[in-house]
């Protein structure tokens, strides 16, 4: 979807000789990148009051300077009927609950179910253009809350507020066994084991954090395990399961970390919520992904864990 922003010069723009450039306004008032401005020179537009300029133009109070990013046209994907369940949309960007067992965007095997085929299926029976650019990523087999950006531009935000701390996860995860400590940190490097596809700890790994809270002690059918409210502060690829399972508490149900599979037969694992700012706006925003059943239930249906 093309994305329009305008901005109206005041005097308070403008230096004492009267004028300013066109450019000046664009990284100073419209906040946007050398990038940005780069690509509405070349492939988008930039307007003066509805005409085509150069950012070499000079401006002067009243004027409205209006940009036009263009947007690649979708490849074409499988018809689906399927419809997403949206948790928060906006024009820049749309925050999806995403059921286990799909992945964010087509791979070999999920070409038609992908939460990104899904989304592209939606929007096209509105009759709009949807490009999948997820922001983050959830596991194949994790469920929760899944952000994507709208359009360009609001993608380079989003990720540029995730790598600063502004775009925010907070997962609820089931684990095995009993914590020491209720609340901690786990900072241990993470790499890819050759020739496997999971993640495992090591001094050369990339740097990876992941703080954790204890909010409930269950047991049920004879197998312990903690609820945990757990938050990132580094996005490495299997980063929370790969962190439990070398402190010794694997996910319930995650088997290729070693956890146990009898109470449920994927990684108990959900995101919860997301905060973030509007891409443009930047007004604080969250939205919350309803618990998924099958983690509910074993907190339903577990019992206190008394030692």
């Amino acid at each position: 979807m093309n994305r329009t922003l305008t901005y109206r010069l005041t005097e308070k723009d403008i230096p004492e000789s009267g004028t300013v450039r066109a450019s000046v306004i664009l990284s100073k008032c419209m906040h946007l990148s050398r990038h940005e401005i780069s690509r509405l020179k070349f492939d988008g537009e930039i307007l003066l009051n509805g005409r085509r300029i150069r950012v070499a133009e000079q401006l002067q109070a009243g004027d409205e300077l209006t940009v036009v990013f263009p947007e690649e046209k979708q490849k074409p994907v499988p018809a689906t009927e399927a419809e997403p369940d949206i948790l928060l949309e906006e024009e820049d960007f749309v925050i999806v609950n995403k059921p286990a067992g799909i992945p964010v965007h087509p791979v070999h095997g999920h070409l038609d179910d992908s939460l990104g085929t899904i989304l592209t299926a939606h929007y096209g029976r509105q009759g709009k253009n949807f490009v999948i650019r997820p922001v983050g990523r959830l596991d194949m087999n994790v469920s929760g809350a899944m952000l994507y950006a709208g359009n360009q531009p609001a993608a380079a935000r989003l990720s540029a507020q995730r790598k600063h701390g502004e775009l925010t996860k907070q997962y609820i995860a089931l684990a095995e066994g009993i914590f020491e400590e209720k609340e901690g940190v786990i900072r241990l490097p993470l790499r890819k084991a050759e020739g496997k596809r999971q993640r495992e700890v090591s001094d050369d790994g990339k740097e990876a954090l992941t703080r954790y809270s204890v909010f409930r002690e269950l047991v049920l059918d004879g197998i312990v395990y903690s609820c945990l409210s757990v938050t990132i502060e580094t996005g490495r690829t299997h980063q929370i399961r790969a962190h439990l399972s070398a402190a010794g508490h694997p996910l319930l149900g995650d088997e290729m970390y070693r956890g146990n599979t009898k109470l449920i037969r994927r990684p108990a694992l959900h995101c919860f919520r997301i905060s973030l700012l509007s891409p443009f706006t930047l007004e604080p925003l969250h939205a919350e992904a309803p618990l998924c059943e099958d983690m509910q239930r074993l907190i339903d249906e577990g019992q206190p864990y008394k030692g």
